[in-house]
C-alpha cells in the first residue's frame, strides 16, 4: 500500500513537467513541419543599381583649396547636392559625401605664370553609411570667371592672366609723353626725360615681372564632376 501511494504521489508531482516538455516538443515539431523541406529563406538584401561611366553630378565643396596653401595628396571633401537618377530611380541621393585628394598643385609665379590645380574623388559614402570606391574628375565649375580660373577638358584648373590696368594706363601715358619730353629737353627742361623711363618700368612690370593668379576655390563652391568608371550601389531608399 505504501509503495502504491508513493508511486501515485510521484506521478502527480512530475506530470506538469512531463506535459510541459511534451507540449513544447509538440510546438517545435509543428513549427518545423509548417515550412516545407527545401524552402529557401527569403533574401533581405536591397536591390543594386549601376551608375555608368561619364555620368555627371552636381556637388558642393566642403573644403576650400588654394594653390599657395595645399599640396599634392591633401584630402578634399564635397557633398552631392542633387540626386543622380538612373531609369527613374535615385541611384546616388543628395547628401552623399565624396572624398578625394589633390593630384596636382603649382602656385603662381613671376612673368604671369598662373597657378594650376587638379583633384579627383575616389570614394563616395551614401546617407545609409555604405561606402563605394569611385573615380571622378572635375567637369565644370560655377562662376569660373568670377573666381579667375579656367577649366580644361582634363579637369585641370588654371588661373587666368591678369593685368593691373592702372599700371598699364600709367605706363602708356608716361611713354606717350616721350615726344613731349624730347621737345622739353631741347628747351632745357632736363627733368622730362624721366617720364619715358618710368613708363617703361611700369609696362615692363605689368607685362613681364608681375605674378600670375593663383587658383582659389572657397568652401561651398559648386562644381560638376564626371565619373571615369561605373559605380554599383545598393538601393536602400
Amino acid at each position: 500500500m505504501r509503495k502504491a501511494f508513493a508511486s501515485a504521489v510521484m506521478v502527480c508531482f512530475l506530470s506538469p513537467f512531463l506535459w510541459g516538455q511534451d507540449g513544447s516538443l509538440t510546438r517545435v515539431l509543428m513549427h518545423r513541419a509548417s515550412a516545407p523541406e527545401g524552402t529557401a529563406t527569403p533574401s533581405m538584401a536591397s536591390p543594386s543599381v549601376t551608375v555608368p561611366a561619364e555620368t555627371e553630378a552636381n556637388i558642393q565643396l566642403l573644403s576650400g583649396v588654394h594653390t599657395r596653401v595645399n599640396h599634392v595628396n591633401d584630402r578634399i571633401e564635397a557633398r552631392l547636392i542633387e540626386p543622380v537618377m538612373i531609369a527613374g530611380q535615385v541611384a546616388l541621393p543628395p547628401g552623399s559625401v565624396l572624398d578625394g585628394r589633390i593630384t596636382r598643385v603649382r602656385s603662381a609665379g613671376r612673368f604671369h605664370r598662373t597657378g594650376e590645380l587638379s583633384f579627383r574623388f575616389d570614394q563616395i559614402t551614401l546617407p545609409d553609411g555604405e561606402s563605394e570606391p569611385m573615380r571622378a574628375v572635375l567637369a565644370d565649375l560655377e562662376n569660373a570667371r568670377s573666381l579667375h580660373v579656367k577649366l580644361d577638358s582634363e579637369g585641370y584648373l588654371k588661373g587666368t592672366r591678369g593685368f593691373s590696368w592702372k599700371g598699364i594706363t600709367g605706363g602708356l601715358f608716361a611713354v606717350g609723353a616721350f615726344g613731349t619730353a624730347k621737345l622739353a629737353l631741347a628747351g632745357g627742361a632736363a627733368a622730362w626725360p624721366i617720364l619715358p623711363a618710368v613708363g617703361t618700368t611700369f609696362l615692363g612690370y605689368e607685362f613681364l615681372w608681375a605674378r600670375g593668379r593663383d587658383v582659389s576655390l572657397p568652401p561651398d563652391t559648386q562644381c560638376r564632376i564626371r565619373l571615369n568608371d561605373p559605380i554599383t550601389v545598393r538601393v536602400a531608399w
